[in-house]
């Protein structure tokens, strides 16, 4: 729907939201929502409001960490459930988010695939020991890879993992992530304007 943030007669853009409310690194998102359903949001809700409810939803969906209801209400002068309501409408236009326990396992497989770069980064053959833990259910094929780079039956060794295609993996497993948790809607909008 293409609103500009240029602050209109006192009332804040997205960046001077995000930047009071302390939470910068939702700014993008944040942005992105207001772009797409913050037309609506602002007639329903007022422009403030709709600002506002874009950086609470864009906090939720970054894992930044919800701003407190009252903390709108004490930093703008906000009435906390007309930012809850345009939250919601814009949530509502935006989709939702993949499933949490999609997002934990997503996030696993990141930390293994971590891991194993550091390790293969420092020169270390073997992958970190993890027996047991979740992190080793998170990836069991990476880290067996990682793990074993000699056939006991046979002696022969198998060629290692290779630095850059594990930062190729990790790189995709951060996009999955980032995906899981924005909701396919928004991850479009954020990314069609990079």
């Amino acid at each position: 729907m293409g609103q500009r943030h240029l602050e209109t007669a006192g009332e804040p853009t997205i960046d001077c939201a995000a930047r009071r409310l302390e939470v910068d690194a939702a700014t993008d998102v944040a942005r992105a929502a207001f772009d797409h359903a913050g037309e609506l949001a602002t007639l329903e809700y007022g422009r403030l409001a709709a600002v506002l409810g874009a950086v609470r939803l864009a906090c939720r969906r970054t894992e930044i960490g919800e701003p407190d209801r009252e903390e709108f209400a004490t930093a703008f002068d906000a009435e906390p459930d007309r930012v809850v309501a345009a939250d919601e409408l814009l949530a509502e236009h935006l989709g939702p988010p993949a499933a949490a326990d999609d997002v934990r396992s997503l996030r696993r497989r990141l930390v293994v695939a971590q891991e194993i770069l550091a390790a293969v980064e420092r020169g270390r053959t073997a992958g970190p020991q993890l027996p047991g833990s979740r992190l080793a259910d998170a990836a069991p094929f990476l880290l067996a890879r990682a793990s074993s780079h000699l056939d006991s039956r046979t002696d022969r060794e198998y060629p290692g993992l290779e630095a850059a295609a594990l930062r190729d993996h990790v790189e995709r497993l951060e996009a999955d992530l980032e995906l899981a948790r924005l909701g396919t809607r928004l991850y479009a909008c954020v990314h069609d304007t990079e």
